[in-house]
């Protein structure tokens, strides 16, 4: 390319970037003066468009809802303990209380009554339980003594049935059997005398015929076979006497004499179990009888020791009222008397106190047990007090004007000695923090059978209804979660 084709596009390049700055410096001017036009017009359209609004209309805003109930209520205490005559069915005299107002500390005395109705039931009590007890001591040794002898007597018996066993089985086994074996040898023995006498009488008879044998041999030979027969035969009677009759005889008494000692033995183990069983209910009886005694001793002892009353807490002596004989109610006093469970002296403890009130129905939704809560008490209207929601009841009550309200109690962070039950408290419980939620007063809201509305109110200031879902809801606003967004303009009435 040549140094003036060269020059020609440079100018040429320079031209036309002239020309797109000078059109794009002309079009921000135009935009300027549109946008100057505009801020002139904005104040007389604004005007145009707000002329139908009328004084009082809504605008629904964005932003955090902080709920709250408010009540009032009385000042309680978390704990109150009642104090009196626990005895039931006596009337006591008081003969000293403490004074009403006083600050007591656990284990400090409350009352005391007189315990002269109980000393007398001690005194005898105690006697009796004296003379109980040396009849509760004679029946133990007299279970004692009659063991002693039951177990001698029983050793006795169990000792002459173990020998009476023992005899028989020494009969049965050994005397019967080896009485029977001596007479059965004396039966042999007899019997080979009469064959040895027998034989010497058959060896003579043929001598005596000639003569070498005398008659006077042959008849001792004879005598002597004679007495050797008779012995056999008495050998024979004794064995069969001893045999069938005498030892059978023997085994069967002694038999008898072993079974009447075993059922004696029984009949004394029987005897022995009754005796002592007898002896060892009388003793049952005797102690039974003793502790009663004792319970009673215990139970008048208990009685005295009641007559004093000590505090299981601390609180404030509150005295009880009571009627008099002319029918005024007046404060109960030293040297009155009472009955059993009749309440003197009330002791609320100071230490823990509550708020008890009632929420209406249309709020009870807001509240959760353990809400935070702002107190003041018209006592001490300086004196900010924090909370938490303890309780919600679960049964409403009817109000003057049919509405419903529900009891709550409300838990104090703090206390103050000169708190007193009664006092007067008003109370904000917080229901939590909503952020970034579209609210509106309530007076804005109306209901009906379709549900609830508002009236939005148009750019020309015309108004109608308009369904909305609202949310959670103070005293003064109420969430909107749809139906209208920020900016819109709602109007109380539709008119």
């Amino acid at each position: 390319m040549s140094n003036a084709d060269a020059s020609f596009s440079l100018r040429g390049v320079l031209a036309e970037g002239s020309g797109w700055v000078l059109a794009r410096v002309r079009k921000r001017k135009i935009a300027a003066a549109a946008i100057l036009a505009g801020l002139v017009l904005i104040p007389f359209l604004l005007g145009w468009i707000f002329s139908g609004r009328r004084t009082g209309d809504l605008v629904v805003r964005r932003g955090t809802l902080s709920p709250s109930v408010s009540l009032a209520g009385t000042l309680s205490p978390a704990r109150s303990d009642s104090y009196g005559a626990v005895v039931p069915g006596v009337e006591l005299k008081i003969l000293w209380m403490v004074e009403e107002g006083a600050i007591v500390n656990p284990g400090d005395r409350l009352i005391h009554f007189d315990p002269a109705p109980f000393q007398k039931e001690l005194d005898t009590a105690r006697a009796r339980a004296k003379e109980l007890g040396g009849e509760a001591d004679q029946a133990r040794l007299a279970v004692e003594a009659l063991s002693l002898k039951g177990a001698a007597d029983l050793e006795e018996k169990k000792t002459t049935t173990a020998l009476s066993e023992r005899e028989l089985s020494t009969l049965v086994n050994t005397t019967a059997p080896l009485t029977a074996q001596e007479s059965a040898s004396e039966v042999e023995m007899r019997e080979r005398l009469l064959s040895e006498a027998q034989t010497k009488l058959d060896g003579l008879s043929p001598f005596v015929a000639q003569g070498y044998v005398s008659q006077e041999e042959y008849r001792a030979a004879v005598t002597r076979r004679d007495q050797a027969a008779a012995d056999l035969r008495l050998a024979r009677a004794r064995y069969s006497a001893l045999v069938h009759q005498t030892n059978p005889d023997l085994i069967r008494r002694k038999a008898e004499e072993t079974e009447a000692n075993k059922h004696n033995l029984q009949l004394q183990q029987q005897r022995g179990q009754i005796e002592r069983a007898q002896a060892e209910a009388a003793a049952r009886v005797a102690q039974a009888r003793l502790e009663e005694a004792n319970r009673q001793i215990a139970e008048a002892e208990k009685k005295i020791a009641a007559c004093t009353v000590l505090a299981r807490a601390p609180g404030l002596a509150v005295h009880s009222e009571v009627f008099d004989k002319g029918g005024e109610r007046r404060k109960i006093r030293i040297g009155d008397t009472v009955w059993g469970g009749t309440t003197v002296v009330t002791l609320p403890d100071l230490s823990r106190m509550q708020v008890e009130g009632r929420v209406p129905e249309s709020e009870i939704h807001l509240l959760a047990p353990g809400r935070t809560a702002r107190v003041r008490l018209d006592a001490f209207p300086n004196l900010e007090l924090t909370g938490k929601l303890k309780a919600i009841g679960s049964v409403g009550a009817s109000e003057k004007n049919e509405s419903r309200s529900f009891p709550v109690t409300i838990a104090l962070d703090q206390t103050d000695p000169r708190f007193r039950p009664g006092m007067i408290a008003r109370c904000s419980v917080l229901c939590g923090k909503l952020d970034n939620v579209l609210y509106l007063p309530i007076e804005a809201v109306h209901t009906d059978e379709q549900g609830s509305f508002v009236y939005a109110v148009s750019a020309l200031g015309h108004s109608s209804r308009r369904l909305v879902a609202l949310g959670t809801s103070t005293s003064r606003y109420v969430e909107v979660r749809s139906g209208l967004k920020t900016g819109d303009v709602v109007r109380v009435t539709g008119e």
